[in-house]
Formats: structure tokens, sequence, C-alpha cells
């Protein structure tokens, strides 16, 4: 779709193919004051340039909505955000098959402190600390695609009990401040337990979690595939059929079922042999990057003692990459996906490399971080319009050049 000018104030035409994909994804609207103002906002994150403010976007469509109107649905009216979640999932599940569910994190700025779930806070994306709403998001993420269908707000911890702020940002009563694990297993249950969408790998950074354990075994009784990337320091036990190549004296002896930090662990592989792979570089696919990568099987450090194995736990591989030539590893992943190729798990593992560049494009392009109201359900509401915006905008490409198109998001 043609981007309009800001000082285009004629009518706007409306395309076929525009008002029914908004037929479709706004039908779980019950008003037609809703559905209407739904397809204006959207019509206004794919077309107005700049910044996307409620002003502008009601500006470029005259006539149609004010902005107090536009206000007005986005942060009071009470509609449910989830539906059309749903509905944009099944729409892209048509023309895209994931390589990977990709579980993010974004920070979206703010001067304030009454905006919900607004707080000074360390971000893990970002390695700092700032004042800013956080959320998590789950994206449906190819080879040349990272599409969020899926979103969390975190709610901090001074937000528990902060009645004041909780009522004038109408935050549910439900909200409550809970394990930030909780958060990325949430946008996933939605998907499979809720919308009944096939699984794909889940892919996550889970290097700042304390509790990193707890997410991949709920992952596990979920009976869902994933990578994540981990912290030297995470605890891991060696699986007891397997017997480590070298290893020093003393307290790091091999012995059956030995468990320990992910670190200590590549200390008793240090002399196993590595595996060289490419894959292709995140900007430049005529670039291939190499490292070498060793594979080490493991389970959960609950798992028993002596056998290092019972019927609750799953086999798991530690995947470590060195770089060539290198004394030291790199990066460190776990994985329950222990019957895919090295070559595979590479890939999955350097796609989320990817997906924080992909998001920053998507958030400049359709104003993810533009929205001024301050309440819980508006912030909702935005994020999913937004995500409408960049969903429609893929899927008019698709039809404009399928084969080239379906290749990039299969």
């Amino acid at each position: 779709m043609t981007a309009i000018a800001w000082e285009d104030t004629s009518s706007v035409h409306l395309s076929d193919d525009f008002q029914e994909f908004c037929g479709y994804v706004f039908g779980t609207l019950y008003r037609a004051d809703q559905r209407r103002a739904g397809e204006t906002y959207l019509h206004g994150l794919l077309n107005c340039p700049g910044r996307k403010s409620i002003r502008r976007m009601a500006a470029i469509m005259p006539g149609r909505h004010s902005e107090q109107s536009l206000q007005q649905f986005v942060n009071q009216s009470p509609w449910d955000h989830e539906p059309i979640r749903q509905r944009l999932m099944s729409r892209l599940s048509r023309h895209m098959r994931p390589v990977a569910w990709a579980i993010e994190e974004v920070a979206f700025p703010k001067h304030g402190r009454h905006s919900a779930g607004v707080e000074r806070q360390y971000v893990r994306s970002l390695e700092k600390v700032c004042n800013c709403q956080l959320a998590i998001t789950v994206t449906l993420t190819g080879e040349r695609l990272s599409i969020p269908v899926n979103w969390r707000l975190v709610v901090p911890d001074s937000w528990g009990d902060d009645t004041d702020r909780r009522s004038r940002a109408r935050m549910p009563a439900a909200e409550r401040p809970r394990p930030y694990w909780q958060y990325q297993l949430e946008v996933i249950d939605d998907m499979v337990l809720d919308w009944g969408m096939p699984a794909a790998p889940v892919a996550v950074d889970a290097r700042q979690l304390a509790t990193a354990e707890v997410l991949f075994t709920a992952l596990e009784n979920r009976e869902l595939p994933y990578l994540a990337q981990v912290s030297p320091s995470l605890g891991v036990r060696l699986d007891g059929r397997v017997r480590p190549v070298a290893g020093p004296t003393g307290p790091l002896a091999p012995r059956p079922s030995w468990n320990g930090a992910v670190d200590q662990v590549i200390r008793l592989f240090a002399d196993a042999p590595r595996t060289t792979v490419g894959w292709p570089d995140a900007e430049n696919d005529s670039i291939v990057r190499r490292s070498q990568f060793i594979q080490i099987p493991v389970r959960s450090p609950a798992a028993d003692s002596t056998t290092g194995a019972h019927a609750g736990s799953p086999a798991r591989q530690l995947l470590v990459e060195w770089p060539l030539g290198k004394p030291r590893p790199r990066g460190y992943w776990i994985t329950n996906l222990t019957d895919r190729p090295l070559g595979d798990l590479v890939a999955l593992a350097k796609l989320r490399q990817n997906v924080r560049s992909h998001l920053e494009t998507f958030a400049d392009r359709f104003g993810l971080r533009d929205y001024e109201g301050r309440t819980f359900a508006g912030w909702h509401h935005h994020v999913t319009l937004a995500s409408a915006a960049y969903v429609y905008d893929i899927l008019s490409a698709v039809d404009a050049d399928p084969p080239q198109t379906r290749l990039a998001l299969a």
C-alpha cells in the first residue's frame, strides 16, 4: 500500500484487500464503530509518516474518526485483544511455516511513572537500567523475518501494591508481579493451549534467568521443543552414560552422573573433537561465518544421582561454540532437540541473532513505541494493532510477489 503524504486531506480510498483483511481481523469486535475505528487506526499505522501519534493518524483520514474517538477506542474501549492476535496468527499460518518461535524482550522508554508497568528497571536485552515499560513477545521467526504475534507486559514488583498507580493505569486485579520465566511461558501457552497452533522450536535467551531450569522443565512438560542460550554458571548433570574425554583431578574428576556448572562440564571435555559449522552472516548472505562446536549429552541437575536419568528427566544436549583458533568458548545452549543434526541446531541458535534487528525495524516502521496513553488495556490494544499492521504489510508482499516472498517466509 502506497504511503499517503501528511498534507493529503482528500478522501482516502481503502483497497479491497485492506478492507477484507480488516473485516477478518476485526470481526471479533461486536460493535461496527469499533471495527471502523480499528480500520482507521490500522490505516494510520501503515500510512502516517513519522511519529504515529493518534492526532496524525486521524488527520490522514479526514471525516472518518476524530482524534478523541480514536483515543477512546485505544485507551478506554474494553475490547478483547486476544482474539485479534489469534486471527493474525491463523492468517499468517496460511503463508508462513516458522523455523522457530523466538521469545524476546522489548523495552518501551518512558519519561513519567504512571504508564502501566513503567519503572526504572534493568533491561536484559540492553544490559542497562532505564525508565521503561518492559514487554515479552513471541515472534514467528524465519530466515528473513520475525513477526511478533503475542505480548505480555511485565508487572514490576513496585506495582504489586501501589493502588494509586494501578488505579490510574486501570491495571486488572489479576495482573500481579510474577517471575520473569512465567511471562515467557505464558506467551507460548496462549498459542499452543488456547489457539491450538502447531508447535515450532522455542528459541529463548535464558542467560539472565536465575530459575532457567523451571522454564526448561515447563517446556518439556508441554512436550515443546526448545533451544535456550544459557549462562556458563547454569547447573547441569552429565548424562550417566557419557564418559568425559579429559578432565582435571580432584573435585572435577569424572564420575557417574557428574553435575556442576556448564563451564566446569566443558573443562571435562577440553580435548574432545570439535566440528566446524558454517552459517550465513545476518547482514550479508554471501558471507559465511564459521565456528567450532561440541555436543554434550546432559540431564536436569535434579536427575537421579546414580543413574543420571529417570522417567521425569528428559534427555538434553549442551551445545558449546568455540571461535576458530580461540582457547575459550563463546556461547552455550541447552536443547531437548537431541535427534537433530548439529548443523540444524547451529542454524537455530544463530537465527535468534537476527530477531533483535527485525524487531527494531518493525518498531520503527509501524510506531510500536509511539503509544501515548497510560492504561494497561490501551498498551495491549496498541501493540496488537502494530502487529496487525506488520502482518498486513507482509501478506501484501506475499500477494504481490508470491514465489520469492514465500521462499523468504518458509
